[in-house]
């Protein structure tokens, strides 16, 4: 009976079922699977090679040959098995790795999300972000597809919105007090001067456009417009003038706050191609501004417009504004200080005398604790340290297989038993156990397929989530201090603020613009002539594009003045081990890209029809560089260079390159021809002998 049992080879393929089982179905290691397969084959040769020794010598031959037959089809059989468990777990591990880089990617895509948007409006309100948020993207995919536009105009992204009221703040005596501040103190005191602003800004529903040196200026009423637009203005510059008058009394320090408000309407938006700034332009913001120049320290000044807008809000008296500002004087505008309804508060003893002025105000504005610029980026959620979650279908079937194995496999053994040798035609079995471990295998490969595909997808989109951060981090930071807020090896808990010793400093105006820019039904209220501005300074920032001015860095821009410096990708520290003729080579760069922008300036008029004409003032030497502002951090430069250099373009000449003699002396080392112009008295310093560039040489230098 033993002999005839394993005569037909019954047992065989039940044992190569089990095999494939183990090496299959069931969750073994690949260890624990030829352990589990070689003794099951085993069992079986053992208990066929005792059959053989005590059965009949007749047979005992052939027997011997089926024990060898059987062992090698096992031996196969656990080879095959063991090869495509091999190539499962490859595909499995494949998966698993795939799918947790998928949810890297989504975390990560997340977070640069957040990032990118927290970042965009931090520059810009929502309402103009979304609209240059695409246009990058547009922008980032026509450079890799290599496409041109056929538009030859840049895209202007500039709203009018009416009934605003606009806010000019300047700091009396900031001046005297920075020149006796160290980078830090100088960093530190701005932002947390401009930080409470910031939050006065917010309580009082106003937005802050920009800050320029100590001048700070807002609007309320955008970018929604409201009713109480001058009551929220006034109510913020006492604020402002209180806040300075509690830093005064507490520290001992001489500052004021001058506060000049003004309502009308503005265009408001970004131009340019580079360092974004939102900013606002009409004939009302410049009034502002006028107001502010012509104020008294310590309170807000206001014309009959905003004062209109009050009703019985406050109490005035007369401001007398056009005895201190021939412009108000011109056209006639009415002013009115604004009486403080508030009680003084009694304050804490203020720290020491004896104590440098700037030291006693660095501490006590530390006390209100403003916030850090780019705090969002200092703090990354960390991807690498956080668990990732198996994907979810593959957490689904996992159970269900195990459950399903113990009925499919039982039932498909008994099938093969019973069914052996004969035809069952009274009965339709469904075939669905027997090919489950077929489409088993056929789901795990489309679902690697599948998720080899998604991930793929996830990667592009978070490649291209990560060049808009990058391009709009550095569209508001140069590359250099960008990398100190998103490197992981940097000390982002720091403020940034390097002293630099050599920096040379160009500012460019327009000043023809001011006569053309005119608000009329014609040119659309004013902004037909910022497209113009627009077209200038973006052919302006494309010239930094150029390999040539590479080292020139755009500050910002302030109406049609341009701010630019070179020097200022050098490391801080290795300034003094780059010889003399390098350093004073950036001055004639700085020289050759103001005559780039003259012959840039002539293209339009050409095309425009206009006759604008650029004057320009440079200056070099030390400056300090920062990042301010919490809510909106602004990168600036600060220091007597840069004050200068402002002087030498405002006292200038059209179509001249104004220096003074300091840099006048290296230039004609370097070849330039210069002319001195003489003494002229620049406000703050007294007379300062000035010189022009001769641009018939700085052209040819140029060549």
């Amino acid at each position: 009976l033993v002999v005839s049992i394993f005569h037909d080879f019954g047992q065989v393929p039940f044992f190569l079922f089990i095999i494939f089982t183990v090496y299959t179905m069931l969750p073994f290691g690949m260890r624990e699977a030829v352990i589990v397969s070689s003794v099951s084959a085993l069992s079986h040769i053992v208990v066929l090679s005792i059959a053989v020794t005590s059965g009949d010598k007749k047979y005992q031959k052939d027997l011997v040959y089926q024990v060898l037959a059987n062992a090698f089809i096992f031996l196969c059989g656990n080879l095959m098995g063991a090869f495509h468990k091999h190539q499962m777990q490859d595909a499995s591990w494949d998966l698993y790795r795939y799918t947790l880089k998928c949810i890297q990617v989504q975390m990560k895509l997340k977070i640069e999300k957040r990032q990118q948007e927290s970042l965009l409006l931090s520059i810009l309100p929502a309402h103009i972000s979304m609209g240059m948020k695409l246009a990058i993207i547009e922008r980032l995919k026509e450079s890799s597809d290599r496409k041109k536009h056929d538009n030859n105009f840049h895209s202007l992204y500039v709203k009018r919105h009416q009934n605003v009221s606009i806010l000019y703040a300047d700091i009396v005596g900031f001046t005297r007090l920075a020149s006796d501040c160290s980078p830090k103190e100088l960093v530190v005191m701005l932002n947390e001067l401009f930080g409470k602003f910031d939050q006065i800004a917010k309580e009082n529903e106003c937005m802050r456009i920009k800050i320029l040196g100590d001048c700070y200026y807002c609007v309320s009423g955008l970018p929604v417009s409201l009713p109480v637009h001058a009551k929220n203005c006034v109510k913020m510059g006492l604020d402002m003038c209180e806040a300075i008058k509690q830093v005064r009394e507490a520290t001992g320090v001489d500052i004021n706050m001058r506060v000049g408000i003004h309502s009308g309407n503005v265009l408001c938006g970004v131009i340019g191609l580079r360092k974004w700034q939102y900013d606002v332009w009409s004939h009302d913001v410049s009034l502002a501004n006028r107001m502010e120049s012509a104020g008294v320290p310590g309170r807000v000044h206001i014309t009959e417009a905003t004062l209109n807008h009050l009703g019985k809000a406050y109490e005035v008296e007369d401001g007398n504004g056009h005895l201190r500002d021939p412009y108000l004087e011109a056209m006639h505008i009415k002013t009115f200080l604004v009486i403080d309804p508030r009680v003084s508060v009694l304050l804490p003893s203020s720290p020491p005398m004896h104590m440098r002025a700037s030291v006693r105000m660095s501490r006590y504005l530390e006390s209100w604790g403003a916030a850090r610029p780019f705090a969002h980026l200092n703090h990354r959620e960390s991807v690498s340290s956080e668990t990732a979650a198996p994907n979810r279908k593959r957490r689904k079937v996992m159970p269900r297989h195990c459950a399903f194995k113990f009925w499919f496999h039982p039932q498909t053994a008994e099938e093969l038993e019973t069914t052996k040798g004969q035809e069952n035609s009274g009965q339709k079995r469904s075939m669905f156990h027997y090919s489950f471990p077929c489409l088993q295998i056929d789901y795990y490969c489309r679902l690697d397929c599948l998720q080899k595909n998604k991930f793929k997808k996830e990667n592009e989109s978070f490649e291209t989530m990560e060049n808009v951060n990058r391009l709009l981090l550095e569209n508001v930071l140069p590359a250099h201090v960008a990398a100190h807020f998103i490197g992981d090896n940097k000390l982002n808990e720091d403020w940034y603020h390097q002293s630099y010793d050599c920096v040379c400093v160009l500012f460019a105006s327009v000043p023809d613009f001011k006569v053309f820019y005119t608000e009329c039904d014609v040119n659309k209220e004013g902004l037909e002539c910022l497209r113009l501005l627009n077209e200038i300074i973006a052919d302006f920032d494309e010239l930094l594009l150029k390999p040539k001015f590479s080292g020139v860095e755009k500050i910002k821009t302030i109406g049609s003045t341009y701010m630019a410096a070179s020097g200022l990708c050098v490391t801080p520290g290795q300034e003094n081990n780059l010889d003399q003729e390098r350093q004073h080579a950036q001055i004639g760069i700085m020289v050759e890209f103001a005559m780039a922008l003259m012959t840039k300036l002539d293209g339009i008029n050409r095309h425009s029809f206009n006759n604008f004409r650029l004057r320009v003032g440079i200056n070099h030497g030390p400056v300090i560089a920062g990042v301010i502002g919490a809510r909106k951090p602004q990168y600036d430069i600060w220091g007597n260079t840069v004050n200068v250099a402002s002087r030498m373009e405002s006292t200038g000449e059209l179509g001249k390159i104004q220096v003074t003699e300091e840099t006048c002396k290296i230039l004609e080392g370097l070849g330039y021809a210069c002319e001195c112009r003489g003494l002229i008295n620049v406000k703050g310093k007294g007379e300062l002998m000035t010189y022009f560039v001769c641009t018939d040489t700085a052209k040819s230098q140029a060549l």
